[in-house]
């Protein structure tokens, strides 16, 4: 049988939608969507929450159709490729701000898998700000770049912070475009490099053993997770998609 519990947080972490995102798209309080979640609780996650992610689902595949059109855009406009990235506080608090960044990843996984050259640039950006900025040399909008490699990585700013033996506050610094004179550091993206192929060895292997069900680590039942079981989470759910793609099989999930 189905464990919906786990079904539900895998396509809300699929999807990078929070309780929270969900709660207001259905228009009920979050204590009800992490009562669902909860393996301690005798509620079970309701058919119109499915309903509600599979319409996210659906909604998905049209931003990326609209983030693949402004990379095109951009192009002619700029002379490079160019993929929005967002924060909170670009978006009205009705659109779930993962899954537009959701749209725009996939859109530049595809891009780069086609040989293009993309680059980030928040939302909040203006073509004014741009054409300033554009220089051949350099990445356009390193907060932005870096915010894309973080946040589609699945890594926290603590968890940067830890590993630098600096603050938390100085990786928000680094994402944070009003603060244009606190920039990463090199240490930081040596790190993403090495978390990187951590998590692409760990796909790799998963897909390989093709383990159905996929063991997944519930958030909830722990209430945080360590480095190791957010990489492991990650590489799950990648390797259920590339499972799925390439052999037209779905893979299941269970708690561990």
């Amino acid at each position: 049988m189905m464990d919906l519990k786990c079904a539900l947080q895998v396509e809300l972490d699929s999807l990078w939608i929070k309780p929270e995102d969900m709660a207001r798209g259905l228009g009920i309080r979050v204590s009800n969507v992490r009562n669902w979640l909860d393996p301690t609780s005798e509620r079970l996650p309701q058919k119109f929450a499915f309903d509600w992610l599979a319409a996210q689902s659906e909604k998905l595949v049209s931003l990326t159709d609209e983030r693949m059109n402004d990379l095109h855009d951009s192009y002619s406009t700029f002379g490079r490729h160019f993929i929005r990235w967002y924060r909170e506080a670009d978006l009205p608090d009705t659109e779930p701000v993962g899954l537009h960044n959701l749209a725009s990843r996939r859109v530049a996984d595809r891009a780069r898998h086609d040989g293009i050259d993309i680059e980030f640039v928040y939302a909040c950006r203006s073509h004014q700000w741009i054409t300033d900025n554009i220089d051949p040399d350099t990445v356009i909008d390193t907060k932005a770049e870096f915010a894309a490699r973080t946040e589609s990585l699945g890594v926290t700013p603590t968890e940067i912070a830890y590993a630098l033996g600096i603050t938390a506050a100085s990786v928000k610094y680094w994402k944070n475009p009003k603060r244009e004179d606190m920039l990463p550091i090199d240490e930081s993206w040596s790190f993403l490099d090495e978390y990187s192929s951590t998590l692409d060895e760990k796909i790799a292997l998963l897909v390989q053993k093709h383990p159905n069900p996929m063991p997944y680590h519930p958030l909830t039942r722990k209430g945080s997770l360590t480095q190791k079981e957010q990489i492991e989470n990650h590489a799950a759910r990648a390797a259920a998609e590339q499972i799925e793609f390439a052999n037209g099989t779905s893979v299941e999930f269970v708690y561990i």
